[in-house]
């Protein structure tokens, strides 16, 4: 039990530990970086040339476990620093790029950590096991002399065992999942969707293998679980109805690849917001207000989804109240109000394939009416489109200053 418990609960700190002792005294397993490679590259300090090295040399670099070559950059920048501090020519001007800088990579990163966190993982779960082996002979020898309990230690250790094995399969599929698929999001999306039906498939195959395993050593059938009568039937069928019902509408909507985890949404009942996480039986949805809401999967599957983050354009339309006394300046506003708007938004669409337009509309009881309606280049969400959008309106403004027509104020009854 004590090497158990040293392993469960000791090996990972510890290996973390040399792992640091290891990594900075070698030089080895540091996270490459971008500048510091473009810098080594300038300097022609990539690595040693090998003609400059012996043959006893090579042998020792081969037998010892540090990194030569970062040794043997370090003692050159070490030199070029040293150069430029005594004003020798080829020191360079300004300070190297500090190549200590260069991070560590992460000890949960390496394959180590990998390894010894299963060691230490399955060494956790075989104190468990030994807990209940000690609490089945505890209750023996109070006298407990059940089936049950004679099959407990049995029971509990193919559980446990079995379980942590599912587990570990899980996170096995979902990194084989992670590198075989890109990175973008429509991706990313089907990466999510065949990690729950996966999820669905190993936990359905545990639940299995489980009651087979009950039904040999314990004589529980499978089918005896749900003899329960026909009013127990009824009542688990009552029960069971919604929730079958919110799992399959939620497999419908991640099938559908109609939205993914990270999409910004619009349903048609008016609720919008980015998808957090969709799950079987809900999605979650944050908001505007940052507050994260969920919605039933029988709620959503038959509404309306417009996906924002999916669309590459962008509309603006606005409407402008003249006053009746400047109708003769309006042809000149149309035409100002298209030039600025060309000028202050590059991602205008002006090849005829969308409208763009700046048009008297219509005569109004106290002002005319005029529209503007333009189409960019622009997904209708983001810091990207505000920005833009506030261009545009600040363009109509400029024109409107330009001709010199004035705004009728809408009148409240």
């Amino acid at each position: 039990v004590a090497l158990f418990v040293a392993i469960g609960w000791g090996l990972v700190p510890l290996s973390r530990s040399i792992y640091d002792v290891y990594a900075n005294v070698t030089a080895r397993d540091l996270e490459p970086d971008e500048a510091y490679q473009a810098y080594l590259e300038e300097m022609d300090l990539t690595e040693e040339p090998q003609q400059s090295k012996s043959i006893t040399r090579k042998a020792f670099e081969a037998i010892t476990p540090w990194d030569d070559d970062e040794v043997w950059r370090k003692k050159k920048v070490q030199e070029w620093v040293e150069q430029q501090q005594s004003g020798q020519e080829g020191g360079g001007e300004g300070a190297p790029p500090a190549f200590l800088t260069r991070r560590k990579k992460s000890f949960k990163d390496t394959l180590i950590y990998q390894v010894v966190d299963h060691v230490s993982q399955a060494a956790k779960v075989g104190v468990a096991v030994i807990g209940a082996d000690c609490l089945a002979l505890i209750g023996k020898l109070m006298g407990n002399d059940h089936d049950l309990m004679d099959n407990f230690s049995r029971i509990f250790s193919k559980v446990a065992y079995t379980g942590w094995i599912t587990h570990r399969l899980q996170a096995f599929k979902r990194y084989l999942l992670r590198n075989t698929l890109g990175k973008s999001k429509i991706e990313l999306g089907k990466l999510n969707i065949i990690d729950h039906l996966l999820d669905g498939m190993i936990y359905s195959l545990w639940l299995i293998f489980l009651l087979d395993f009950l039904e040999v050593q314990t004589g529980m059938a499978v089918k005896s679980l749900f003899s329960v009568g026909a009013t127990g039937t009824l009542v688990l069928g009552l029960a069971s109805k919604d929730i079958a019902s919110q799992i399959m509408n939620g497999l419908t909507l991640h099938l559908s690849e109609k939205m993914y985890e990270g999409d910004e949404v619009r349903f048609s009942d008016g609720t919008s917001g980015v998808i957090v996480k969709m799950g079987w039986m809900e999605t979650m949805i944050r908001s505007s207000d940052e507050l994260v809401v969920g919605i039933p999967n029988t709620h959503l599957s038959g509404q309306r989804v417009y996906n924002l983050s999916r669309t590459p354009r962008s509309q603006v339309k606005q409407s402008l109240r003249i006053s009746y006394n400047d109708a003769d300046k309006i042809p000149k506003l149309l035409e100002a109000i298209k030039e600025e708007i060309k000028e202050a938004c590059p991602k205008l669409i002006t090849d005829g394939s969308r409208a763009f337009r700046a048009y008297w509309q219509n005569y109004e009881d106290d002002h005319l009416a005029v529209v503007v309606d333009c189409h960019f280049t622009i997904k209708p969400t983001g810091d990207e489109y505000w920005s833009n959008r506030q261009n545009m309106l600040e363009a109509i403004y400029r024109a409107v200053k330009k001709t010199g027509v004035h705004f009728e104020k809408a009148v409240k009854s």
